[in-house]
């Protein structure tokens, strides 16, 4: 997997809770009791971004951690 190849940390159960606020106040905003797959996946790369560490390899290779947080988020998104 993606994260198995170059994450050296992932998030804590903190990065749940967050991407689960968040999508639970976008689906508020937008006028909804429920939130989305769609919610959840927005709300993803923001509240990941800063909770992840790349291992060395990835990090000399310069990938960008956007980049592999968005191919994950879209993986699991598909799946909703």
């Amino acid at each position: 997997s993606v994260a198995r190849e170059h994450f050296r940390y992932g998030a804590s159960p903190r990065g749940l809770q967050s991407i689960v606020r968040a999508a639970r106040i976008k689906a508020l905003l937008a006028g909804r009791a429920h939130v989305s797959g769609k919610d959840l996946a927005s709300a993803a790369l923001p509240a990941l971004r800063h909770r992840v560490i790349l291992n060395m390899n990835s990090e000399i290779r310069g990938i960008d951690i956007d980049t592999l947080l968005n191919e994950h988020i879209e993986s699991w998104s598909q799946k909703l």
